[in-house]
């Protein structure tokens, strides 16, 4: 159909053009008739044409554009509701092998609407629902330790699907606590088998959602735009005061083994 329209399109053009050209005498009479009076009805006839076949084009071309909008805007929500599930299965903490499996398949299918989405805006906004979710599980998969500021990583022994993996210490005993015991049934037609327990978590289930945790490469961190504060730390009040005196502090000093030492060899108030 565009081939059609663009055809048309070039014909009109191309008679308006002639058209044009025989009212201002640029056109040799032998090819066109003498009679500018009948180039008139050439001349609106191949506007028309030629009007109609470009609003067409603009028209269709706005509707795909308003097409694809709709389809990204639906691959949009789908993708939250998605990252949400994701987050619920994993929330609690758990170590359940079939909740890691679940979780880590809807994730990558759920990253694969990133490639089929086209509109800039709505890229940007799955881009920032899927920071949300990194955020979530970062949280998730990592806790508070005593004695430590910085939230831990989980242990090995988590992944053995064990119930009490915060008290095992050993990696060996975990395994042994996670092996499925072979246990003997009576086969009759009233009752099921009992399906085999399997604990450990599923290699690739974990592989994925720790993929997921890291950054990628072409990823443009925000705070790199974010500029150093200017002036002294010593003119500043209000809200601010307290972090610009902190970093101002940390710039010219550090500690190593309880030992405070000078970054620099000037100790003058310095901007930030």
């Amino acid at each position: 159909m565009n081939f059609l329209v663009i055809a048309l399109i070039s014909i009109a053009f191309a008679t308006l053009l002639t058209a044009v050209m025989n009212l201002f005498d640029l056109v040799p009479a032998y090819i066109i008739s003498s009679d500018k009076m009948l180039t008139l009805p050439a001349i609106a006839i191949s506007a028309g044409v030629l009007i109609a076949a470009i609003t067409y084009l603009r028209d269709k071309d706005a509707q795909s554009s308003d097409k694809q909008r709709k389809t990204d805007e639906v691959h949009l929500s789908i993708a939250r509701d998605s990252f949400d599930e994701v987050y619920n299965l994993l929330k609690d903490q758990n170590n359940d092998r079939t909740l890691w499996v679940s979780a880590s398949r809807l994730l990558l299918k759920t990253m694969q609407l990133k490639g089929q989405i086209q509109s800039e805006e709505i890229r940007k906004a799955f881009l920032l629902a899927e920071e949300r979710l990194r955020s979530e599980l970062y949280q998730v998969l990592s806790f508070s330790s005593e004695g430590n500021a910085n939230r831990q990583p989980l242990p090995p022994q988590f992944f053995y699907g064990i119930d009490d993996w915060e008290m095992e210490n050993s990696l060996d005993q975990a395994a042994i606590k996670a092996d499925s015991k072979v246990k003997a049934h009576y086969v009759n037609i009233d009752e099921n088998l009992p399906e085999p327990e399997y604990r450990p978590l599923a290699h690739k289930s974990i592989i994925a959602i720790y993929n997921f945790l890291e950054y990628p490469e072409d990823y443009e961190d925000p705070l790199s735009m974010v500029e150093d504060w200017k002036g002294n730390w010593a003119d500043r009040s209000g809200i601010t005061q307290g972090a610009m005196r902190y970093i101002s502090h940390n710039k010219q000093k550090y500690v190593v083994n309880g030992v405070l030492h000078s970054r620099a060899n000037n100790h003058n108030q310095t901007d930030v």
